[in-house]
C-alpha cells in the first residue's frame, strides 16, 4: 500500500467535539482536499462521519482510513478487540462508506480484556472477507507490532508523536516500523488543541516560521514529514483556513540549518533520524560510569535493593525523595555523571520501553552505561509487601479516601489499582534497549522473626452455614472473621457478635464492589496481613475456610493451607 508522499488529515474533532457540525465540518475537509490532502483518517467511534466523509473523498481520490475495535458507553472511550466486534465495526464501515472493501482497517487500540492475537487474527479474517484491502494497528507497543505480524501482514501502523509526543520513539516502535517499511500515521502531531498553541512561543520555531511567512504550526508539521518519508501527519482541523495551513507543510523543504535547529529543539528529530545502534557510545563498558536501572511493581522490594547498592558506594536517585518527573530525574542524572559520578542506582517502576530509554539516552549522552535490575516478584507477593510498607508507615490500613488524599506524595499510600496498571502496561526490558545486561530477580517473603503463632481464617459465611466450625479451634490460635458489608454502619459486627472474642476479631471491608479502591477486598490481602502482624501469626501455620474463589486465591498467595468446604 502505497502512503508514502500522502497529506494526511485527522477527522476525530471534527465528529466528537460538543459543537460538531456536518455542515461546518464538510467545508474543512473540502477545504483540505482542496489544498492537497489526500488521506482523511477518521473512526468508527467518531460517530456517523463516514457517511458524509465517503462522497467528499471519493470525488477527490483521497483515501480514507478507517478504525474500529472501540466503543463509547457513555462517552467513555473502551477498548473491544473481539473477533466478532471488529468483524462488524468494518462491516458497518463499508456500508456507511458505501464501498465494497476498505482501503485501509485499522484497530483503534489493544483490548486488554481479548487476547492480542484473538484481535491479530480478526484482522486476518477482515482482508481474508475481502471488507479491507489493507490492515493495520494503532497505538501499539515494539511487543504488540511483532506479535501481530505473526498473525497478518501489517500495512501501517498509527500512533501520537510530535515535538512533545516523544513515547512512541523512545518506546522503538517508530523505528521497528521504518526498519521493517511500514509507514507510520502520525496523529497528534501538533500536540492536540491543548498543547498546539503553546508551538508560537517556542522563540526559536516562531522566527523561522516568520522568515518563511508560515505559521509556527504549518512549520513544525513540515519538520515532522521530514522526520522520515514513511511518516504521515494527521493533523485535526475545525476550521478551513486551518485545513489548508496544515497541508501547505507539503509544499515546504527544509533547509539543512532549519532541520538541526528543529532538531535541536526537539528530542523526536534525533531518536527517528538516528538509529538506536548508533546513539549508544563505542568503546566497551571498561572504565565507563555505570547507571543502574532498578525496575519493578510497585511493593516489589526495589528500595531494599537500592539500599544495598547504596551501602556499595552507588549514588541513589528516586522520584519519591528527589520529586518532580521521571524526565527530570533522568536530567538530574546526568548532571549528577557530568559532575564525576561513576556508580549510580535508579529505583523506580519503569515499566514501559519510552520510561527505561529516557535514563538510557541521558546516560549514554554522559558516556555510561546501563544495566538492568527487574525485580519481578508474583503480583500477590507484591501486594502483601505494599500492604507490609503501609503498616509499616501508618499502623493501619489506610482508607481509599486517604489513599486518594495522599496521593503521590506518600510512597507508602497506595491503591491496589496502582499495581494492576503498572502490569496492564508492563513491557518487560529487552536488549534491543541498549542494556548492557539485564537481570531479572524473583524474590520469595522471607519468614518474619518472632511470628510463631497458629492462625485461622475464617469466611462468615462459610461460619453461618456451620456455626460450630469455630469449636475446632486449637490452642493458643489467633482467628479471624473475614467478612465483607458494603455500607456497613455497624450491622455486621452486631449480628456476628456472638462468634467475636479474646482469640477471634473481625476484619470487616465495607467498601463497595467494582474495581478495588482498598487493600482489604478479597483477594487483596489487606485484612490479613495486618492480622497477622498485630498477632504474629504464621502462615505456616494457619488455615483458610473460605466459601470462593477470591478466598482460594486470598489463601495461595498467603501461603496458608485452604479448606473450600
Amino acid at each position: 500500500m502505497e502512503l508514502e508522499g500522502r497529506i494526511g488529515m485527522g477527522c476525530m474533532r471534527l465528529a466528537t467535539d460538543e459543537d460538531a457540525d456536518e455542515a461546518r465540518a464538510a467545508q474543512v475537509v473540502d477545504a483540505a482536499l482542496a489544498a492537497g490532502v489526500t488521506l482523511l483518517d477518521t473512526a468508527g467511534a467518531y460517530g456517523p462521519s463516514e457517511a458524509w466523509l465517503a462522497p467528499v473523498a471519493q470525488r477527490a481520490g483521497a483515501l480514507i482510513v478507517t478504525k474500529g475495535g472501540m466503543r463509547r458507553p457513555r462517552g467513555a472511550w473502551v477498548p473491544d478487540g473481539r473477533r466478532k466486534s471488529l468483524i462488524a465495526d468494518a462491516e458497518r464501515s463499508c456500508a456507511r462508506l458505501g464501498v465494497d472493501a476498505l482501503d485501509l482497517f485499522l484497530v483503534h487500540a489493544p483490548d486488554p480484556r481479548t487476547p492480542w492475537r484473538t484481535t491479530a487474527r480478526a484482522l486476518a479474517a477482515i482482508r481474508e472477507r475481502g471488507l479491507a484491502r489493507h490492515v493495520g494497528l494503532s497505538n501499539v507497543t515494539v511487543a504488540q507490532l511483532d506479535e501481530a505480524r505473526a498473525h497478518v501482514e501489517v500495512s501501517a501502523v498509527e500512533v501520537a508523536l510530535g515535538p512533545r509526543e516523544e513515547d512512541a520513539a523512545r518506546g522503538g516502535v517508530i523505528e521497528r516500523c521504518l526498519t521493517l517499511s511500514i509507514p507510520v500515521l502520525v496523529s497528534r502531531p501538533l500536540g492536540g488543541p491543548e498543547r498546539a498553541p503553546r508551538l508560537a512561543r517556542v522563540p526559536a520555531l516562531a522566527t523561522l516560521a516568520a522568515a518563511r511567512g508560515v505559521s509556527p504550526g504549518t512549520l513544525a508539521l513540515a519538520w515532522i514529514r521530514d522526520l522520515h518519508p514513511l511518516i504521515v501527519p494527521l493533523p485535526g482541523a475545525r476550521r478551513p483556513e486551518t485545513a489548508a495551513a496544515a497541508a501547505a507543510a507539503a509544499t515546504i523543504r527544509l533547509t539543512r540549518e532549519e532541520r538541526e535547529c528543529l532538531d535541536a529543539l526537539w528530542p523526536v528529530g534525533r531518536l527517528v533520524r538516528t538509529p538506536r545502534r548508533s546513539r549508544r557510545p563505542s568503546g566497551g563498558s571498561r572504565a565507563r560510569p555505570e547507571v543502574v536501572l532498578l525496575m519493578g511493581v510497585q511493593g516489589a522490594g526495589k528500595s531494599t535493593r537500592a539500599r544495598a547498592l547504596e551501602a556499595e558506594g552507588y549514588e541513589r536517585l528516586n522520584r519519591d525523595e528527589a520529586g518532580g518527573t521521571l524526565a527530570r530525574l533522568a536530567d538530574r542524572m546526568a548532571a549528577r555523571l557530568a559532575d564525576g559520578a561513576t556508580r549510580i542506582v535508579m529505583d523506580n517502576t519503569y515499566p514501559t520501553r519510552a520510561q527505561r530509554n529516557r535514563v538510557i539516552e541521558a546516560a549514554w549522552a554522559a558516556g555510561a552505561t546501563v544495566r538492568c535490575v527487574w525485580i519481578d516478584p508474583p503480583l500477590g507477593q507484591a501486594q502483601i509487601q505494599a500492604v507490609d510498607r503501609m503498616l509499616a508507615a501508618h499502623g493501619r490500613l489506610l482508607d481509599p479516601e486517604e489513599l486518594q488524599r495522599l496521593g503521590r506524595r506518600d510512597p507508602h499510600a497506595f491503591g491496589p489499582r496502582v499495581q494492576f496498571r503498572f502490569r496492564d502496561a508492563l513491557e518487560p526490558p529487552d536488549e534491543d534497549e541498549g542494556f548492557e545486561a539485564i537481570e531479572r530477580v524473583t524474590p520469595e517473603l522471607a519468614p518474619r522473626p518472632g511470628h510463631d503463632r497458629p492462625g485461622w481464617v475464617v469466611d462468615r459465611a462459610r461460619l453461618e452455614a456451620a456455626p460450630d466450625l469455630l469449636d475446632a479451634r486449637r490452642p493458643g490460635e489467633a482467628i479471624l472473621l473475614l467478612a465483607w458489608a458494603p455500607g456497613d454502619r455497624g450491622e455486621a459486627r452486631a449480628s456476628l457478635a456472638r462468634w467475636l472474642g479474646p482469640d477471634v476479631e473481625l476484619g470487616l471491608c465495607p467498601h463497595p464492589a467494582g474495581p478495588p479502591s482498598c487493600w482489604c477486598q478479597r483477594p487483596l490481602p489487606g485484612l490479613v496481613v495486618a492480622w497477622m502482624r498485630a498477632r504474629r501469626v504464621d502462615p505456616a501455620q494457619t488455615r483458610y475456610h473460605g466459601a470462593g474463589p477470591a478466598d482460594r486465591a486470598l489463601a495461595e498467595r498467603l501461603g496458608v493451607t485452604y479448606d473450600g468446604g
